[in-house]
């Protein structure tokens, strides 16, 4: 019972680790000239950056170079207008796309899917959260 615990806990180790390879390992959000979020994941999920109403970000996601020229769809998930996205991890592992939140105060995601994600890697590769404010 015991190796087969220890099996089962040494392949979640190497999945998880196999996995975290796959996603977005850094985010960088700018707003006018000031960054206002520089963070890294493990996971591809980043923390919420908050922003004001109608508020308009650029992000720039790093990937690692294993995915460069991945193409990829970028999607917003809760409202807000995605302006424009890259379609293709370029050659550095970088991704950008800009995105507005709406008037409305509230959560904002906007996920990058790998469409050609095989079973064993994630379908979901980042994850960027955008908190609005009330105006």
């Amino acid at each position: 019972m015991f190796n087969l615990l220890a099996a089962i806990f040494l392949w979640l180790v190497i999945s998880s680790r196999a996995t975290a390879q796959d996603v977005a390992q850094s985010d960088q959000i700018i707003q006018g000239q000031q960054i206002i979020q520089a963070d890294s994941s493990t996971t591809g999920k980043f923390e919420p950056v908050t922003v004001g109403p109608s508020a308009t970000a650029d992000v720039l996601l790093q990937f690692p170079l294993s995915l460069a020229s991945k193409a990829v769809t970028v999607q917003q998930l809760d409202g807000g207008v995605l302006q424009t996205a890259d379609s293709v991890i370029d050659q550095n592992g970088n991704l950008s796309f800009s995105f507005q939140v709406s008037d409305r105060p509230g959560s904002y995601r906007v996920i990058v899917i790998d469409p050609n994600a095989d079973p064993d890697s994630p379908y979901v590769i980042a994850t960027v959260q955008f908190q609005a404010t009330g105006p």
